[in-house]
């Protein structure tokens, strides 16, 4: 999912390690889920939560959210095809604006989705298929709204060719809409996970009347339970009740608080001692940052801890090398010397609950995982800066210059681009750490002209498959997009071939060949330095009732919670 930016959270040194996991991913179906959704246990209806947030949001246009907390955010806001529920704690696909998950022919290169009755905008206009066929032209608009997912794409029939409305007008041949209620998206190779994919915001209906372009992230119209209020970009947003929105419609959202307030670009520690304290409107909060050391060991023997809800998350963290300006015997050189536990000891991560060891690309918990160290530390140490130098030395790179941006107003950030200075020095490296705001994070991680040859990010499963990871981030046809959606811009033909033979492949029989091509790019190209899989915190007040983790999306579900 999803390139995920959260905050690093905090360490432990009483904690050891979870040993590495081998798990699936597995998320269930459920077609005929009925709405509308189970009511909460002892919910109860209005007051207002406040959420704390040390994140600032890069936009919330619908088919440009591709971070964690504004894909949360932005589903209590908009309504997809399909979605996912919780039940006894695990991921269900269910329909949303549609009445089943899709009806796909024979080798799921058409797909059918037929659209609810009684669906409206904020504004009380009528939901058409014609709104979502718009929506999904608008994803190939990737000149004027990148950043988003880019899987149409390489699914599409005409994806590779078509622009965008904006550009190409709307004749597309990849959608059609036989009538007010059926939308039909044709494929131009076999896409099995379309049903998953169409959970995201990026299928939310847009009138194209109402499509106001790079202004549309300031007021999305709503078709779920809450819509915009007021909205300062990058300071606070205002989700109120959307009285169009019908619970008889819906099998998962409900609309208990009255209203959503999120404050955004906040100290983490500040905010985290404030939901400790527990005071006042405080008591009405959370905070989603991964939880800091020093705070957690504030509250692990106490009352205080049963506020802190944690899950799973779909993440692996990397450092990403930009293979065009940086050789492959220097990335293996940089890989040797990576000061993985000096740098979470500075993050404060807390080993088992906000961190764990990761040597690969794809997330252990994706289906057809491989365990394999091409790097040689287990996804921890220190690294071997004696022989990082040698390495460089050997091919004549001695003093190869690397450089990165950083947080400069984030003391986490600023602790953890020390340690890796050091570190890279160390091993005979020449290091430019580049400070910048906060608020240009996302941007500076995203923006491919940036003059850095290093790059954090993050990657979360969009859904339990390889297909949600590989070809999303390491197809070098992409790699030339706005946006950097391929990090490492990676570019090789053998890669692209093989993303390309294994998306044609039948799931269950693609599932390992995943794997394989994760350890293959690893051994030939390394464009990455794994520096770990992430999990999800949530801390609360003690009036904020029913905080579900959606360990789907690696936040907690809003559309669950009530004030007490």
């Amino acid at each position: 999912m999803t390139a995920c930016s959260l905050l690093p959270g905090g360490a432990s040194d009483e904690e050891s390690p979870a040993p590495r996991r081998v798990s699936t991913y597995d998320e269930a179906q459920d077609a005929k889920a009925k709405a509308p959704a189970p009511a909460v246990t002892d919910a109860r209806s209005g007051g207002t939560l406040h959420v704390l947030s040390s994140a600032t949001p890069h936009t919330f246009d619908p088919t440009r959210v591709y971070h964690l907390d504004t894909l949360a955010i932005m589903r209590m806001v908009t309504r997809s095809l399909t979605q996912t529920r919780y039940v006894k704690g695990k991921p269900v696909l269910v329909p949303d604006l549609a009445t089943d998950l899709g009806r796909p022919n024979a080798d799921f290169t058409r797909w059918e989705f037929t659209l609810r009755d009684g669906l409206k905008y904020e504004d009380g206009s009528q939901v058409k298929a014609a709104d979502v066929a718009y929506a999904i032209k608008r994803q190939l608009a990737q000149d004027e709204l990148s950043g988003g997912p880019t899987y149409g794409l390489d699914y599409y029939l005409g994806g590779d060719t078509y622009k965008g409305p904006y550009k190409s007008g709307d004749d597309f041949e990849g959608v059609d809409t036989p009538d007010e209620k059926t939308v039909v998206v044709k494929m131009r190779k076999p896409f099995p996970s379309m049903r998953y994919y169409t959970s995201l915001p990026t299928f939310a209906p847009i009138p194209k009347a109402k499509d106001t372009r790079e202004d549309y992230s300031n007021h999305p119209l709503a078709t779920g339970p809450y819509k915009f209020g007021s909205y300062d970009p990058g300071k606070k947003l205002v989700l109120v009740k959307n009285p169009e929105w019908d619970p008889k419609t819906d099998p998962n959202r409900h609309q208990y608080v009255d209203q959503m307030v999120f404050d955004f670009g906040l100290d983490t520690d500040e905010v985290q001692r404030r939901v400790i304290a527990d005071n006042g409107e405080d008591q009405t909060a959370l905070t989603y940052a991964d939880i800091l050391a020093p705070n957690y060991d504030r509250i692990r023997d106490t009352a205080a801890r049963d506020r802190l809800v944690t899950g799973p998350s779909p993440c692996s963290s990397y450092m990403w090398m930009d293979t065009r300006k940086i050789p492959l015997e220097v990335r293996r050189a940089v890989a040797k010397a990576w000061p993985l536990s000096s740098e979470n000891r500075a993050a404060g991560e807390i080993p088992g609950l906000t961190w764990r060891p990761a040597t690969t690309i794809m997330p252990s918990a994706t289906p057809g995982w491989q365990d394999f160290d091409v790097i040689g530390n287990k996804g921890e140490g220190d690294g071997d800066p004696v022989a990082a130098k040698k390495m460089l030395t050997d091919a004549g790179q001695l003093g190869f210059e690397l450089s990165f941006y950083y947080s400069s107003d984030d003391e986490n950030a600023a602790r953890i681009a020390a340690v890796r200075k050091k570190a890279l020095t160390r091993a005979g490296f020449t290091v430019k750490a580049m400070p910048a705001p906060s608020s240009l994070s996302r941007d500076l991680s995203d923006d491919s002209i940036r003059p850095a040859n290093l790059r954090d990010g993050s990657w979360c499963m969009d859904w339990a498959s390889g297909d949600s990871v590989l070809p999303a981030i390491l197809d070098g046809k992409k790699a030339d997009l706005p946006g950097a959606p391929v990090p490492s811009f990676l570019d090789v033909r053998a890669v692209n071939d093989e993303i390309d033979r294994i998306s044609d492949l039948p799931a269950q029989k693609a599932l390992n060949a995943w794997g394989h091509l994760d350890k293959t790019i690893m051994e030939k190209y390394l464009p990455a330095v794994p520096l770990g899989e992430s999990g999800t915190t949530v801390l609360h007040g003690s009036r904020v009732g029913n905080v579900v983790i959606d360990s789907v999306g690696g936040m907690p579900d809003f559309s669950q919670i009530y004030v007490r």
